[in-house]
């Protein structure tokens, strides 16, 4: 009798803490802004991540790699046609790899790694 009673509990408890929840409950976080940079994009993907900054004073954006490796290419360019490369830097052992900054007009911004593989938006 006490366990059907306990199991009884814990499942008004289980129900009562999901119902809890809102079901159209936002699980994006807010922008983050650091030192006058605010993360507009942001994707992960072996064992790097790729990120474009907006510049809030002068509205400019550039990519960010993190993680990266030798070999590493890094690039910003146009969206839409004609396509065009604005810059590409390469990583030679820096895990960290920035491009300038540019008009905000929706970049194109790649991530290929050395070995295979790329990180895109």
């Amino acid at each position: 009798m006490f366990k059907k009673i306990t199991a009884a509990a814990l499942i008004a408890f289980v129900s009562t803490t999901t119902l809890s929840v809102p079901a159209s409950a936002d699980t994006q976080a807010a922008p983050v802004t650091v030192q006058g940079f605010t993360v507009l994009k942001e994707k992960s993907g072996g064992g790097r991540t790729l990120r474009l900054w907006q510049n809030t004073a002068t509205g400019k954006v550039h990519a960010n790699a993190s993680g990266a490796r030798n070999g590493d290419r890094l690039s910003i360019g146009s969206c839409c046609a004609p396509y065009t490369t604005y810059e590409t830097v390469v990583s030679t052992g820096n895990s960290e790899l920035n491009t300038g900054e540019y008009n905000n007009f929706g970049p194109s911004v790649n991530l290929n790694f050395a070995g295979g593989g790329e990180i895109h938006f």
